[in-house]
């Protein structure tokens, strides 16, 4: 498990200096002021995003790590000054449990007959070896199967900070390949590669009241094919919101495939649903 963590981003003086002194020569010629705001948890880029809708007509705002410059009338930089008091706190811890869920289901029916038809000396057999005397019979099969691969992970985070979780293991795939031929005997090569099979996934939540809003990537992996020699995938990339300490569905895919066979005597169909759903759920740790 591994959770990257972001500092925060600071300017040197100089930078600092050189902003104050444009802004300075800007506002020697209108009535507005211009005053530095210090920033405790959160650095000037995160917040700006949500301080310029804020803004009146002529006012501004800008900055750089942990200092925001603020020009307009009193009025405006005190309702500025609130809006930080309010935005610019200690992050919350948070735990995010994801859940991920593919079920797999299967049927099939299969008819076959099978017999023997002759005269005589000469006998016939129809999907199976002639018998001794003609006759037949119908075999009829049915079946289902269902397969269910479950996963939860949780990860401690900090509001607002990338995090990222992951479980799986690195697997060996071996392939063959013929190359020669014609005068020469071919020459067989095998090689081995390993390929990662992981679940897991990338969050950043954002809490406003009780309300959380998370924007999440997530992916499950497991083996499939013939000797397990394939890698089936499913994933949900997308940004949604809800409660604090509700499960919330992410959303889901579903395929289905259907088939049928027939032959002389022989007729048979089949159908198979994949089914990828996932969930999240975000507590606040007091």
């Amino acid at each position: 498990m591994n959770v990257p963590a972001r500092g925060l981003r600071r300017r040197t003086p100089a930078v600092i200096a050189c902003v104050l002194f444009g802004w300075t020569l800007a506002t020697t010629v209108g009535a507005d002021s211009l005053e530095t705001i210090p920033l405790r948890y959160r650095t000037a880029e995160d917040l700006l995003p949500l301080l310029q809708p804020l803004l009146p007509p002529g006012a501004a705002v800008t900055g750089s790590g942990d200092v925001l410059l603020v020009r307009g009338d009193a009025g405006t930089i005190g309702q500025l000054r609130e809006a930080v008091a309010r935005l610019d706190r200690a992050p919350l811890q948070l735990l995010i449990t994801v859940s991920q869920v593919t079920n797999v289901q299967g049927a099939g029916t299969t008819v076959r007959g099978s017999g023997t038809i002759g005269s005589g000396d000469v006998q016939v057999g129809v999907n199976r070896p002639p018998q001794g005397a003609s006759g037949g019979q119908v075999v009829v099969r049915s079946g289902t199967r269902s397969d269910e691969l479950g996963n939860v992970a949780s990860v401690r985070a900090l509001e607002g900070y990338e995090t990222y979780v992951s479980l799986g293991q690195s697997r060996p795939f071996t392939s063959t390949s013929v190359t020669g031929g014609g005068f020469y005997p071919p020459v067989v090569t095998q090689s081995t590669e390993y390929r990662d099979v992981a679940t897991g996934f990338y969050a950043t939540p954002r809490v406003s009241g009780d309300l959380v809003t998370l924007q999440i990537s997530s992916r499950q992996q497991r083996l499939g094919g013939d000797r397990g020699t394939q890698v089936n995938t499913a994933g949900i990339t997308t940004m949604v919101s809800g409660r604090l300490g509700e499960w919330i569905e992410l959303g889901g895919t579903t395929d289905t495939a259907a088939g049928a066979t027939a032959g002389l005597v022989t007729w048979g169909t089949r159908t198979d649903s994949t089914q990828y759903v996932v969930r999240f759920k975000v507590d606040a740790i007091r």
